[in-house]
């Protein structure tokens, strides 16, 4: 096999969002990078990674997210050097998902001619690599620690995730023959594992198992927080699938949806990968975000009505979190993004939430236990009190 891929890298970063409203988050982005781009559906746009998002996001989500975000696209203001720093292409979003007040933080590049260990490399530590830039020298996850304080965001982001799609893979141009013959070195992209020729065929398939595809010439596959995505551009396949849109597009509706023709984009757009990874991924870290919360609720202590107001402050939270979480119509999100939530193990994570609520429940009602209780024995012996004063008094 010829040992050189395409490929479009996404790092995403999840935060836990302090803002109060949209505007506050606009607000936020507007005084740090007064000239970022703002995404808009049925607003023109200019730039054409963003084109490619509209595109995208018209023909697969019919104009209508399932989840409500304001995007800004902040490029133009950390320009760097691809050629100096060996990328193809590069831009950086900034996502707010206003229903679960969630931020979303995405770096996004684009490598060519690249092997499989500069690949695994980027799994690895891509997140960590130095990049070149006019202020110096910075990784995403630099950056990400550098946006995240001018936003407000946590130190810490709640969750984090991985998307490489390769568009090139090697002389292949079978999807077929890739999976029956290259298991192993794909195993090595999702994990990051390059001893990936040296794991044993079971445990390989394993980790493959989650994975879709609607296309011969597409598949992605879901790994922990890593996503690798295979989009064989030029494969005979898509070619003749190209030939088929266009008559038929051409037969019906006067010609071929522009989304059929996008071909490289950073941003990983196509067949929607973006969207399903960015929702699976804020869905669990506004879970996460929970039992974090609970983690450290547990460890501190309360004077009492300190700790009824912390306690009902968790539970609403709690629920407002299963609310938003059980009223996500899975049917309505898709195969792909009902495939990756499984793979993300959300379904477990929610049902811990929910016991978390139960006890919450169980705590609330001992705690208005305990106070009836000591209540109930000082006014008894208050009772006590004022019966024997009574009769102290009549001698």
């Amino acid at each position: 096999m010829k040992d050189i891929f395409n490929a479009n890298i996404s790092h995403s970063f999840f935060y836990t969002a302090p803002y109060e409203s949209i505007d506050e988050f606009v607000a936020q982005v507007r005084q740090n990078w007064p000239n970022a781009i703002g995404y808009a559906l049925n607003e023109k746009q200019d730039h054409p990674y963003l084109v490619d998002m509209q595109t995208a996001e018209r023909f697969l989500k019919g104009g209508s997210q399932t989840y409500q975000v304001k995007r800004f696209f902040l490029t133009d203001d950390n320009k760097i050097d691809l050629e100096k720093s060996g990328l193809a292409g590069w831009c950086i979003m900034i996502t707010y998902f206003t229903e679960s007040n969630i931020a979303g933080l995405s770096f996004h590049y684009s490598v060519k001619d690249r092997t499989t260990d500069q690949l695994i490399a980027i799994k690895q530590s891509g997140v960590n690599k130095k990049h070149f830039f006019e202020g110096g020298e910075f990784s995403c996850s630099e950056l990400a620690s550098l946006i995240a304080s001018k936003m407000a965001l946590p130190d810490t982001p709640c969750e984090k995730s991985y998307l490489c799609e390769i568009t090139k893979f090697g002389d292949y141009t079978d999807l077929e023959a890739i999976e029956r013959e290259q298991a192993n070195r794909m195993y090595g992209f999702l994990s990051g594992d390059e001893g990936y020729a040296f794991v044993p065929e079971e445990l390989v398939r394993e980790r493959l198992s989650a994975s879709w595809g609607s296309r011969n010439f597409i598949r992605i596959y879901a790994g922990g927080k890593s996503f690798l995505f295979l989009n064989l551009l030029d494969s005979p396949a898509r070619l003749e699938y190209l030939d088929r849109q266009t008559q038929f597009g051409g037969d019906i509706y006067g010609g071929a949806d522009p989304y059929f023709f996008m071909g490289e984009c950073p941003l990983t757009v196509n067949h929607g990968i973006l969207f399903s990874v960015e929702f699976v991924m804020m869905l669990k870290g506004l879970i996460n975000e929970v039992l974090l919360f609970q983690t450290e609720f547990s460890k501190k202590k309360f004077t009492y009505y300190k700790r009824i107001k912390m306690t009902r402050d968790f539970r609403r939270k709690i629920i407002l979190v299963l609310e938003k979480v059980e009223r996500t119509e899975i049917a309505e999100i898709g195969e792909l993004s009902s495939i990756l939530l499984e793979s993300q193990h959300i379904s477990p994570i929610v049902d811990q939430v929910k016991y978390l609520l139960e006890l919450l429940e169980g705590d609330l009602s001992l705690i208005y236990s305990e106070h009836n209780n000591t209540l109930v024995t000082i006014l008894t012996v208050l009772g006590l009190l004022l019966a024997l004063w009574q009769i102290l008094l009549a001698f």
